[in-house]
């Protein structure tokens, strides 16, 4: 319905003018046509766009556009469904972020994917000024600033789009239409009187044209008026004022002379919209409501059809406000009437959202409570999160917090949003009002609401409480038992039991496939996502995570705890391939998940997300502020002892960064606190390897290092032995064991090629750097991952923060700027004079200066030191 041009009414006038205005654009202007309401702005563009159909996709926006989700995937849909597209187009495999306007990479890709289209498109966004959110807005700006040439963007609206309109006028990159331009003239006004058989003289048909301005709506409802007046003299001579007293005539003269019985069922279709033929029977008590519509339709167009095979119908506008607000005047308890019938027919056709939306609107909390009580398995199954906020608020606060279902049911919506608060209150009035004998549906109910509480933080002792209590609890509803083992595989992962968590993940979704529920379909896959990342197949958990966010239901989606786990996890999958920016962009609806007071942070989400932040930061050369965030994401998980994976994961990130940033005494704290967190674990044995290292002491380090590479000492993280194969290979070259670092390299390259893990390669030491940029050419299958690696590298080296330089190197650093003389800090390092002044000349060569202070400042933009640094 969105996408398909509107189909012109049988008596449209034709206007050549104005499609030859339309086709005279210069190639790469857009073209916007602005006028106020009724200036027949749709009608143009549907007219010049029915002429060349195969070169144009449509998209009609409404206010639901403003999600910019929402708005970008009709975009795409309306470009996929542009014949001039080719079917291979990568306009047909684009996948929309959560955030795409906000998304450059995304952007980016839909202009390089029309660029390569290799004819010229035309995309008509009509209704455009429905876009108020700035998230779409900008979108929309970026389209217009970066369209390619073979783009010809039409833009129709009541009002100009927030974009720099003077300097495209100055620069002849906008062709305009506006309100002067879409009056009718005399001769367009006496064809559009012609095609409704009213026959004016040419001095009636004058006096029309300037009463109206040649507004094309005070026409059209004129003409309708004329068609029954008895004198058309005294009708213009009664006819006065200005635009807005115009049309509330005419609206007043076409309501009163409409057959009372056709008038009656416009009134009692006005309250739904878009509506079908036997809707409007069920609202208005006739059965050829239908027959009458597309009277209208034909007659007046007042009324439009649309959708596929034209079965809905919508009521103008500004004529459906009329009407309603006139019935909600004259009879407020027919509207509730109304609004009752509509919730019963949705309600017997299985469409449970606009069934509750039309039952709160009625007024009958009986009939509301009745269907959200029938409807509310399936409705958390569908994810319709909304639309289950929105009854529980109009049955009151009382009502939920005295029924335990109905408590239960809004703790569920709380924590599939991440109002922890809310949802832990809600939990215990379901307690309070815990019934003696409850029914087996509140049991599972109960017991799924908990599971979900438990998993947002993350504790694994809590967790296998979780899976003994699911593995329990009744499952005579379909969707309650498929939701339950989507939890209890969640909680096996938490708890390291990972075959058992795909299992049960696996047998979850293919149940939710043959309920056709997508929105447990996307849940699940997020589970097998963590499972494969979990193992180590990182390409794998993000293309996993990418397919739940691209078959579940939209919005409603997206401000769910399932998503933010699929954002995580790809936002994961980016920082591991060494794509930070794109990192932090795929973890905006994690960083924005759920309410989260300073004292009760949401565990298993902000302290993966905050950690993914930091060292996205610091990849992009905010050391500052990436530490901070990794500090604070490891400060947060203190209080919450969520999975020995993310406390590696918390140390393994912020370790590196402390000890390259001249904050030993972070560093060691860092260490430390693994070790009391993690234990005899492979990742604690890095870090003190690298600990090690930087001190000068090579064989300790390596000797510590080896159990991580022989596999004799677990690891929670698999791109661990990726650092720990970097690290191998920089202690070979130190020692000068040439042979041992190329072994080293090679197996750590294996290993980045079979993870996609790039990122301990392409911000690795410069020793393992230089190594690999001087064996290029000799890695035989490997070549295309090295190659990758340095692209990688260099691509951030601007914002990289390994300047290349050594620990030595470093530990000069942090020495520069105190008062030491190079004979004094030779002394503290225990060195020569001759290798700091050597040290120093390397510093000032990398870091492109020529004096100390300028060192010390380079070495503060690039995050090598900080202020306060002794």
């Amino acid at each position: 319905m969105k996408t398909a041009v509107p189909r012109l009414p049988p008596r449209h006038v034709h206007r050549p003018r104005l499609v030859a205005a339309l086709e005279a654009a210069a190639p790469g202007q857009v073209t916007l046509v602005s006028a106020p309401a009724g200036y027949g702005k749709t009608l143009l563009l549907a007219e010049w766009a029915s002429r060349r159909p195969e070169l144009t996709g449509w998209m009609s926006l409404d206010e639901d556009d403003n999600d910019d989700h929402r708005f970008w995937s009709a975009v795409l849909s309306a470009l996929a469904s542009c014949p001039a597209v080719p079917p291979d187009s990568p306009v047909h495999r684009l996948v929309v972020p959560g955030r795409p306007s906000q998304d450059p990479t995304f952007l980016a890709a839909v202009v390089d994917a029309l660029d390569l289209v290799p004819g010229p498109v035309r995309l008509v966004l009509d209704d455009v000024h429905e876009l108020t959110a700035p998230a779409p807005l900008h979108g929309l700006a970026s389209l217009v600033r970066d369209r390619p040439p073979g783009l010809q963007l039409v833009l129709g609206g009541r009002s100009d789009p927030p974009l720099p309109l003077g300097r495209m006028r100055l620069d002849g990159q906008v062709c305009e239409i506006r309100a002067e331009d879409l009056r009718f003239s005399v001769p367009e006004a006496d064809a559009l009187l012609a095609a409704t058989d009213v026959e004016l003289s040419a001095d009636q048909l004058r006096q029309l044209v300037e009463q109206t301005a040649g507004w094309a709506a005070g026409l059209r409802l004129a003409a309708l008026s004329l068609r029954e007046a008895d004198d058309a003299d005294q009708f213009l001579a009664d006819f006065a004022g200005n635009s807005r007293a115009v049309a509330d005539y005419l609206m007043g003269e076409i309501l009163a002379r409409l057959p009372a019985p056709v008038l009656d069922l416009l009134r009692a279709v006005s309250v739904c919209d878009p509506l079908s033929a036997a809707l409007a029977a069920a609202l208005s008590d006739r059965p050829d409501a239908g027959e009458v519509l597309d009277a209208l339709e034909q007659d007046t167009s007042l009324i439009l059809s649309s959708g596929q095979g034209r079965v809905w119908y919508r009521v103008h506008p500004l004529l459906r406000s009329h009407l309603l607000a006139d019935l909600r005047r004259r009879r407020p308890d027919l509207v509730l009437d109304l609004h009752r019938r509509a919730a019963d027919w949705y309600a017997a056709r299985g469409h449970p959202v606009p069934a509750l939306a039309h039952a709160r609107q009625s007024g009958d909390l009986d009939l509301l409570a009745a269907l959200l009580r029938r409807n509310t398995v399936g409705l958390i199954a569908d994810g319709a999160h909304r639309a289950l906020r929105e009854a529980l608020d109009g049955l009151g606060g009382r009502s939920v917090a005295d029924d335990p279902w109905y408590a239960l049911v809004a703790a569920l919506v709380d924590i599939e949003t991440g109002a922890v608060a809310a949802a832990d209150a809600h939990l215990d009035r379901a307690d309070e009002a815990w019934p003696a004998e409850p029914g087996t549906d509140l049991v599972a109910l109960r017991v799924l609401v908990r599971a979900r509480r438990v998993s947002l933080d993350g504790d694994p002792h809590a967790m296998v409480q979780v899976i003994e209590a699911l593995a329990a609890a009744p499952d005579e509803h379909l969707e309650l038992a498929v939701m339950g083992d989507l939890d209890r595989a969640l909680a096996l992962l938490t708890v390291g039991r990972t075959d058992e968590a795909q299992q049960a993940a696996a047998t979850a979704i293919a149940r939710a496939r043959q309920l056709d529920q997508a929105y447990l379909v996307a849940r699940g896959l997020t589970v097998l996502a963590a499972v494969e990342g979990a193992r180590g197949d990182y390409r794998r958990m993000g293309e996993l995570a990418e397919q739940a966010d691209r078959i579940a239901p939209g919005a409603d989606w997206q401000a769910t705890a399932g998503a933010v786990m699929a954002a995580i996890l790809r936002a994961y999958g980016a920082l591991l391939r060494a794509e930070p920016a794109a990192c932090l962009d795929l973890l905006a609806p994690a960083l924005a998940f759920g309410e989260r007071p300073q004292d009760e942070p949401l565990a298993s989400v902000s302290a993966p997300a905050g950690a993914l932040r930091g060292a996205a930061l610091v990849d992009l050369g905010r050391v500052a502020d990436g530490l901070d965030a990794l500090r604070h994401a490891r400060t947060e998980s203190v209080a919450h002892p969520g999975m020995a994976a993310t406390g590696a994961l918390l140390a393994s990130l912020e370790y590196p960064t402390a000890a390259l940033s001249g904050r030993p005494d972070l560093a060691r704290s860092v260490l430390e606190w693994s070790e009391q967190r993690l234990g005899p674990q492979g990742e604690v044995a890095l870090l003190r390897a690298q600990r090690l290292t930087a001190m000068g002491r090579s064989a300790a380090a390596a000797e510590t290092l080896r159990p991580v590479l022989d596999g004799s000492l677990e690891v929670l993280l698999p791109w661990t032995v990726v650092e720990a194969c970097v690290l191998d290979c920089r202690l070979a070259v130190l020692d000068g064991r040439r042979d041992h670092a190329r072994a080293a390299l090679d197996r750590a390259l294996g290993l980045t090629d079979q993870m996609d893990v790039l990122r301990p390669l392409a911000f690795g030491p410069a020793e393992v750097a230089d190594l690999l940029t001087g064996l290029l050419g000799s890695f035989d299958v490997r070549e295309p991952t090295a190659r990758r690696v340095l692209h990688a590298r260099f691509a951030l080296r601007g914002s990289d923060r390994r300047v290349g330089l050594t620990e030595r190197e470093r530990a000069v650093l942090t020495l520069l700027p105190t008062q030491r003389s190079f004979g004094e800090i030779a002394s503290e390092l225990t060195v020569s004079h001759s290798t700091v002044k050597t040290h120093v000349r390397a510093i000032y060569t990398k870091l492109g200066v020529t004096s100390r202070r300028e060192a010390v400042d380079q070495a503060r933009t690039h995050g090598l030191l900080f202020r306060g640094t002794p």
